[in-house]
């Protein structure tokens, strides 16, 4: 059987979909990932076979211009927050749709499995009668953007005959119950199984702890985006949470490391750091909300200061502090002195880390991305 993945050009949309492409390679089915260039090494690196679906895209191409170039007004509101977001990958779709036709027609894969925010592969798996899979990446999938998408590609969706934007023909969750919400109710769960990323285990990591360990970083995309100097915010924190008493590791692209300027001895190391190597050997994470840091660290028991800033963190980060695996600090509250406040709140109080590892153990307590495998290769024979 042949299995293709597709995906945006962003690492946080792809990572979760790794260990379920594993499990069917595992299984004996070919796998083939289907992306923009910008995210081809990513996904070599993950060691999976990738087909590219449209030229080199960031974060400005993708959400801040509009078809024909033009500025996009920056969000202000969560609702013209779905709007945006909705109608951006609309305009990806729409970009990527001639080769992803063409990739469909001619590698000719039995099951199409996309993550909610990629909607080519499903329009054309649709058209050609292919059973196709939406991948959840988080708590939630957003779909009050769904409208906004289809209204951007009402043109191309006249063209292909399509009434609307298709239905999955199943739905992976890997939120666990507890914190999954009321989307989706029939989905299928499958284990969060944490990948990151390539990395290396950092000696400090097998090091003995001179006090609490704290890993802060804000994640592949908030550092790129322009409404407040993130990399700034970033560098402010590092130096300010050694004066916990705690050893701190800053999770950043090496781009941006050297402008985090000077830094006290308390910081271990500043680069990119792969969560799920050394999340285990961290007493708490500092970030941005994101899907990927969130999941990890509660796969790893570890709890949490969310500092969301856009789209799905914000409720990430609230559904995190609701069953008390952490708390949150919203955009108008971020500053050095009130997270050190929280962290140290977090640091001194046992019962968020009992929280966080009452849900690893119901994360564990999930099917696994073979079992998952197994479900999903059964939609292919009818």
């Amino acid at each position: 059987m042949r299995v293709l993945f597709t995906t945006v050009p962003m690492h946080g949309h792809f990572y979760p979909m790794v260990p379920l492409a594993h499990a069917f390679r595992s299984a004996g089915h070919e796998v083939l990932v289907a992306t923009p260039a910008s995210l081809v090494d990513a996904v070599n690196s993950a060691g999976l076979p990738v087909a590219v679906t449209g030229p080199p895209l960031g974060l400005t191409e993708i959400m801040m211009v509009d078809r024909e170039g033009r500025p996009v007004p920056p969000p202000a509101t969560p609702d013209e927050l779905m709007v945006s977001g909705g109608k951006a990958w609309g305009r990806l779709a729409a970009r990527t749709l001639p080769a992803t036709e063409a990739l469909i027609d001619g590698w000719r894969p039995d099951l199409v499995i996309a993550e909610p925010s990629e909607i080519a592969g499903p329009l054309i798996a649709a058209l050609r009668g292919i059973p196709w899979v939406r991948h959840n990446w988080g708590i939630t999938s957003l779909p009050r953007s769904l409208p906004f998408t289809a209204q951007e590609l009402a043109g191309e969706l006249a063209e292909l005959g399509l009434d609307g934007l298709p239905e999955p023909d199943a739905v992976v969750k890997v939120a666990p119950a507890s914190i999954a919400g009321d989307e989706d109710p029939d989905g299928l769960p499958s284990r969060y199984v944490p990948y990151n990323g390539p990395g290396v285990l950092p000696d400090w990591a097998l090091a003995k702890r001179s006090g609490p360990r704290i890993l802060l970083t804000f994640g592949s995309l908030v550092p790129h985006m322009r409404f407040r100097d993130f990399v700034a915010v970033l560098g402010e924190l590092a130096a300010g949470l050694p004066a916990l008493g705690a050893e701190v590791v800053v999770g950043v692209e090496p781009a941006f490391a050297e402008r985090l300027g000077t830094l006290p001895d308390g910081v271990l190391d500043v680069g990119w750091q792969p969560l799920s190597l050394v999340l285990p050997a961290c007493d708490l994470l500092v970030h941005h909300g994101g899907s990927g840091s969130l999941l990890t660290a509660l796969a790893h028991g570890v709890p949490q200061l969310a500092l969301p800033q856009s789209s799905d963190q914000f409720v990430n980060s609230f559904t995190l502090a609701g069953i008390g695996a952490g708390r949150l600090l919203m955009p108008d509250r971020l500053n050095v002195e009130a997270v050190l406040a929280e962290a140290r709140e977090l640091l001194d109080d046992p019962g968020y880390g009992e929280k966080a590892k009452g849900v690893a153990a119901q994360i564990a307590d999930m099917p696994s991305p073979s079992r998952v495998a197994s479900t999903l290769a059964e939609l292919t024979t009818g």
